[in-house]
């Protein structure tokens, strides 16, 4: 079956961009990855790019036992990158509070199935037939209260639970493996682009275009001309993943 990617990454208003992106192909498997470090502390930037490089690393460790199962393998891989991150506070001091969300993407061609895992708050949209079938719960204050029925307005969505290097043992939200068919879409994204695009938006966007280079050319568009008053943006980051050819059943789907 046919996989393509295409991705993006901008700094937004900020001076330095936070995020990290990476894609590792083996044994016909493929390893998606997003990562964002989070604001507030020195050394976001090295903590997202060390999640990102461990958890491929990991993913492609041919040698490693829990490899053989997608979902062992997912939740070793960001255990180890969390660990990862947390030797490295050790080792510079003044890096000691840095930390970084994940979100990671699995899909075994052999097996025709997608399994995915995430800590914090970057997010996993699924589209089937141009809709939203599937997405990621942040680990994050606002989603707590959101699920006790509590009120949440004025809460900050960027105050996390959970994150990697928060604690040792920071363990990831893994989804069961499902099966993959022709046209369907994957979305991995930071909060600076989900924070200014409603999940509506993001479906609407799939049904226009006719390639994957095209829908994050409209995504990032959008992300620019839904800024704040102020201007000002997180960074912002994406990167989607096609199965088949979904446009030939989301441009289908609004004939």
């Amino acid at each position: 079956m046919k996989i393509s990617h295409a991705q993006f990454s901008h700094s937004g208003s900020r001076t330095t961009n936070q995020d990290a992106i990476g894609h590792v192909a083996y044994d016909a498997r493929e390893c998606f990855v997003i990562s964002d470090g989070v604001a507030g502390a020195p050394g976001g930037e090295v903590a997202s790019k060390l999640a990102v490089a461990t958890v491929l690393a990991q993913c492609a460790d041919r040698t490693h036992p829990d490899n053989n199962e997608q979902g062992d393998a997912l939740h070793t891989a960001i255990a180890a990158a969390n660990q990862a991150i947390l030797a490295e506070q050790q080792r510079t001091p003044a890096q000691r509070r840095m930390a970084a969300t994940v979100a990671a993407l699995l899909i075994d061609q052999r097996q025709c199935t997608a399994q995915w895992a995430h800590l914090g708050d970057s997010r996993l949209y699924l589209f089937r037939r141009g809709v939203l079938i599937a997405r990621t719960r942040d680990h994050s204050l606002v989603q707590q209260l959101a699920d006790a029925g509590l009120p949440c307005d004025g809460i900050s969505p960027r105050l996390l639970h959970l994150a990697l290097g928060v604690r040792a043992d920071a363990g990831p939200s893994v989804a069961r493996a499902i099966p993959i068919h022709d046209g369907d879409a994957f979305l991995l994204c930071t909060d600076g682009l989900w924070q200014q695009l409603p999940d509506d938006a993001i479906e609407h966007s799939l049904r226009i275009v006719h390639t994957v280079d095209d829908w994050l050319a409209v995504l990032v568009e959008a992300a620019r001309t839904h800024a704040g008053p102020d201007g000002q943006t997180d960074n912002y980051s994406a990167l989607a993943v096609w199965i088949g050819h979904p446009e030939r059943v989301t441009l289908a789907s609004i004939r």
